[in-house]
């Protein structure tokens, strides 16, 4: 009788062992899932996986969100397995919080998912991916602990030595934060269309560069100029990258108020110093005393009184929703912003159709370069815009009501100068209430106080007309 008990004990035992092996849902074999990936995107197209899906774009420029807060994470043709690995992870976290999966784990080209807590997926189908990168995937067992994974965030180092400015606003704030001399590498986006930088900054022109940022940063020539601090834009899968580098990093962000410019400086100034700190401090009267002055005269108009107006960014259908300043910094000038329903941060796209219907009586047109310059020339921005006869009805166009604005050593409308930006706007919309307002005296005002540079008025006229030094 006992013989047959343990029998029976061991028929149950061996049955447990093959619900095991096969993947039983009580077993922990399929707790979690690990996908490998190795080789770079060559095309663009779509990564699938664990029911989810992220798109790869050609370039930035195909990225309908540009560097938008709210978009999806996504990646690039080019990007490598570590990158791609990495936007997996921060997909899951960002993009799909509160579904079946949860991180577990990245190991460069891998990276692990558990479970999340009271979930039971689907069986998952086999991820896929475009050209160039070779997706695979299949059950394990989550870590202990899992969550955490090799991606710990470094901390941010008490007055940094060796500052890589990635972001794009980062090197105008770094200077006028007196933290120049610490930047060891720099990105293209901050002089590429900036002649001026070369004249205000003192060493701009002699750091290596990181090529193509709006698209993607080259990890191993970022790491090669050995930075303690990152200031990087807030695209989830480089941060991941510096998280596993172990490299102190502070994210750029999309204003969304007035408010947010001084705020994102003070943020930038932290780990920077006492110095530092004074000068954003600085900073931050300045743009309030000059947002009231602005705010004196304009405050008081009727509704009647405030023109319709529409800003864009280079390309006449890319504007600014109401996740972005710009709708507020119009309000402050005296202007209403026609686009301040449209959902989105910067670079929403719009279309011909929807800005004909808003009919706005002043379009400003930024990211445009220099008049003159051998690439597309804001002249020649200007000039298509008034030639497309989608456009014509418009009291912009029938007035010859298009401004091209300036930018100096970075656009007005993203970094420190948006100051500048709100009075111009003011005086160009309301010349009988600025009559006394002195822009090219306004600009030598700034650059003495905050770059350090004694601009000639002719000069501070030539920014103004967007021409180089």
């Amino acid at each position: 009788m006992r013989r047959g008990i343990v029998s029976l004990t061991a028929l149950i035992l061996l049955l447990a062992l093959v619900c095991t092996a096969c993947g039983g849902s009580g077993s922990g074999v399929k707790d979690s899932y690990e996908i490998e990936i190795h080789g770079a995107l060559a095309e663009p197209g779509v990564i699938t996986y664990l029911g989810y899906t992220m798109n790869v774009y050609a370039d930035a420029a195909a990225n309908p969100c540009g560097d938008c807060d709210d978009q999806p994470i996504s990646v690039y043709v080019g990007d490598d397995a570590l990158t791609v690995a990495a936007a997996l992870k921060q997909a899951v976290e960002i993009d799909y919080p509160g579904g079946d999966w949860a991180f577990d784990g990245l190991d460069a080209g891998t990276v692990t998912f558990r479970k999340a807590e009271g979930a039971e997926p689907e069986e998952a189908a086999p991820p896929a991916a475009p050209a160039g990168l070779e997706i695979k995937g299949g059950y394990g067992k989550a870590k202990a602990g899992g969550g955490q994974g090799s991606s710990a965030k470094a901390a941010i180092p008490e007055n940094p030595r060796r500052i890589a400015a990635v972001y794009g606003p980062s090197y105008e704030a770094l200077a006028l934060l007196g933290a120049e001399d610490r930047i060891v590498v720099r990105a293209d986006v901050q002089t590429e269309n900036f002649p001026w930088a070369f004249a205000v900054y003192g060493r701009i022109g002699d750091l290596p560069v990181l090529e193509d940022v709006h698209a993607s940063v080259n990890v191993e020539t970022l790491l090669s100029a050995r930075p303690d601090l990152v200031y990087t834009f807030p695209r989830p899968n480089e941060v991941a990258l510096l998280e596993k580098a172990k490299i102190g990093y502070i994210q750029g962000e999309t204003t969304r108020t007035l408010g947010d410019v001084p705020a994102l400086l003070d943020k930038f100034a932290e780990p920077l110093g006492e110095e530092a700190k004074a000068r954003a401090a600085a900073y931050r009267e300045y743009f309030d005393n000059k947002i009231i002055f602005v705010k004196s005269r304009t405050e008081a108009l009727s509704e009647e009184a405030r023109p319709a107006v529409y800003y864009a960014g280079a390309d006449i259908l890319t504007t600014y929703g109401r996740l972005s300043d710009i709708p507020e910094l119009i309000g402050a000038a005296g202007g209403t912003a026609v686009s301040r329903e449209l959902e989105g941060g910067n670079r929403v796209g719009t279309d011909a159709e929807k800005l004909a219907s808003w009919d706005p009586e002043w379009i400003f047109i930024d990211h445009c370069g220099m008049s003159g310059s051998e690439d597309g020339s804001a002249d020649e921005v200007a000039a298509a815009a008034y030639a497309n006869p989608k456009y014509a009805g418009i009291r912009a166009i029938k007035n010859k009501q298009v401004v091209l604005t300036p930018s100096g050593v970075f656009y007005w409308d993203m970094g420190l100068q948006k100051i500048l930006l709100v009075e111009y706007m003011a005086k160009t919309i309301h010349p009988e209430l600025f009559e006394d307002l002195d822009m090219a005296a306004e600009i030598q005002e700034f650059y003495a106080k905050f770059f350090d540079c004694e601009l000639s008025y002719e000069d501070a006229a030539k920014i103004l007309e967007r021409q180089a030094p």
